[in-house]
């Protein structure tokens, strides 16, 4: 039977955020504090999902928005959750995109929301990642990024 497209009640938006090192490729993953993934939140009304990637980023990162470049698209995921407050079950739409920070750039996580962040090669990245919908994003990055990898550089693949 064909899936049905979900209407979601909550639109996010955010990415894959990755630097180059001397080791390569390491990208940026977030920590809720319970859980691991890539910075996201919540498209504000007359956002485009672009723009509500690039400030998300930055606001939970503390990397400067005007030193990421955003690289293009990444494939979007959908699911169903509880709210814990609640118990309303929300569908979401997440729009991924692949961006680029500076090489050396650190990371200034705002512990408002986020209390850990960390670069890691992609292939650390992929098993640190709670959850597996999220697989696909962090794939779809890495043969992005493979294709600009200098000679000689090679992830950590899975």
């Amino acid at each position: 039977m064909p899936r049905r497209p979900m209407r979601p009640n909550e639109v996010s938006s955010g990415g894959v955020v990755f630097r180059r090192s001397a080791d390569g490729v390491e990208v940026c993953l977030v920590n809720d504090g319970r859980y691991w993934g890539f910075p996201k939140g919540l498209i504000e009304p007359g956002e485009t999902p672009e723009v509500a990637a690039l400030r998300e980023i930055s606001e939970e990162t503390g990397l400067v928005p005007e030193v990421l470049m955003l690289r293009g698209p990444l494939p979007l995921t959908e699911y169903v959750y509880r709210r814990r407050d609640s118990g309303a079950l929300i569908f979401k739409r997440v729009h991924h995109f692949l961006v680029e920070a500076p090489a050396g750039t650190e990371l200034h996580p705002d512990s408002a929301e986020i209390a850990e962040a960390a670069w890691l090669r992609l292939g650390e990245a992929r098993r640190r990642l709670s959850f597996k919908n999220t697989y696909p994003i962090i794939d779809a990055a890495r043969d992005l990024l493979a294709d600009t990898e200098p000679q000689g550089e090679h992830s950590d693949a899975p």
